[in-house]
């Protein structure tokens, strides 16, 4: 029994020791690690590092395209840490909020429209990273979007938070990866403006933007002066491909197979290849088009940069189907600004071919009502029985349509027409 009680006591000493050296041992190899990882992206920087005996914290600057985010990081060192879901045994454990002090304008557009005017402390962060680097070549990322309960005047906003979590190993390489939406409402006044079902998803990206993504939206349900929507069973995936040196091919697929609306829409189903954008292009797109209101938007400035796409878009209607067919290549806004005095003066910059298929009935039920029946007029939409049909191509200016040369400006004067 002595024996027995001197080995408990022995090995409980080893673990304390341990736990109390350990700490200093991993402090300084976390610190270099943390270092060489912020410096291989360009769009980070660290700014301020102050380490502990169990623990570190981090500043960081997150650099986008219209600003800066800093974001603070509190870091465990193990082999103890201490989470949110109770004690494990690991190499790093860290949290990441933002600090409120310095927010990228979009982002920070973004976040309050929801959940209102952020201040300054990092409990008032919406957003926790953790981070939980294991000894079993796993590194768990995991990201929470907080839940939301605000009223504000007449409009109120219920958010049950969302996850998205990402495994890799030590390498980097992917693992095992998901996200979970939480059910959201919004309401204005007695009315509801807005419903999203949970919904779940799972991906498979590298940092690069390379891999694949698949989400599911079960219910959609929302209210404006258009009238009710209300979508089930939406589908959207999304597949990148490394193609050469920060340029990727990207494909997207939005399926919705269930419409109820005002319109006599049932069913649409819409896919967007892009054969080889780069970074900096696709940010700028995704920047411009997602995270900047349509009011605010500059049509000139969004379509600065060059874009390659084929788009194809299916829409099944109560009167017929319609299709639409699009080959882009734009080759980015022309720099000789004194060409600009001329306002079609970007079709000199444009190549690309479009195709028009639609049953008669639906497309004069549509909201492009008074543009068909212009091209309709003119002779530009080819009515056969019962089908308009239209075929553009567009070679740096030279508009050909339906086989025969045609003015840019006429066509432009037919699609605008409102008589």
């Amino acid at each position: 029994m002595k024996a027995l009680r001197f080995i408990l006591i022995a090995f409980s000493s080893l673990l304390l020791l341990a736990a109390v050296i350990a700490p200093r041992l991993i402090g300084p190899k976390v610190e270099e690690t943390l270092q060489q990882q912020l410096g291989n992206q360009p769009n980070i920087e660290l700014t301020g590092y102050q380490r502990g005996w169990f623990g570190a914290e981090a500043l960081t600057l997150l650099k986008g395209k219209d600003g800066a985010t800093e974001a603070y990081t509190a870091i465990q060192h193990g082999p103890v840490l201490f989470t949110h879901s109770g004690p494990r045994i690991g190499v790093i454990y860290g949290e990441t909020r933002f600090t409120g002090k310095q927010l990228e304008p979009a982002l920070r557009r973004q976040l309050e429209a929801y959940y209102g005017p952020l201040g300054t402390e990092l409990e008032d962060s919406p957003l926790l990273v953790e981070t939980l680097v294991g000894t079993n070549n796993r590194v768990t990322n995991t990201l929470h979007l907080l839940p939301i309960e605000r009223n504000e005047g007449d409009q109120q906003i219920q958010f049950k938070g969302a996850q998205i979590q990402i495994v890799t190993d030590y390498q980097g390489k992917q693992q095992d990866s998901y996200l979970a939406l939480g059910e959201f409402v919004r309401m204005d006044g007695h009315r509801e403006a807005l419903y999203l079902e949970s919904a779940t998803g799972s991906f498979e990206l590298d940092p690069n933007g390379a891999g694949k993504l698949h989400l599911t939206l079960p219910l959609v349900r929302a209210n404006n002066d258009s009238g009710p929507l209300e979508l089930r069973n939406a589908e959207l995936d999304y597949s990148g491909e490394l193609v050469a040196a920060r340029t990727l091919k990207v494909q997207t697929r939005v399926e919705l197979p269930e419409i109820q609306s005002a319109t006599p829409a049932s069913a649409l189903t819409q896919q967007i290849n892009l054969p080889a954008i780069g970074y900096d292009d696709l940010h700028h797109y995704l920047y411009s088009l997602l995270l900047t209101p349509s009011a605010q938007r500059s049509w000139p400035q969004v379509f600065d940069r060059p874009l390659q796409m084929q788009q194809q878009l299916d829409i099944e209607t109560a009167n017929g189907p319609m299709q639409l067919q699009l080959d882009v290549d734009w080759k980015g806004m022309p720099r000789s600004r004194q060409v600009q005095n001329d306002k079609l003066f970007w079709l000199d910059a444009l190549t690309g071919s479009a195709n028009i298929n639609a049953a008669e009935q639906a497309l004069m039920q549509s909201p492009l009502v008074l543009q068909a029946s212009t091209l309709k007029q003119y002779g530009l939409l080819k009515s056969n029985n019962g089908e308009l049909s239209m075929h553009l191509q567009l070679d740096r200016g030279n508009l050909v349509v339906n086989g025969q040369p045609l003015p840019a400006d006429l066509f432009i004067l037919a699609m605008t027409s409102k008589f």
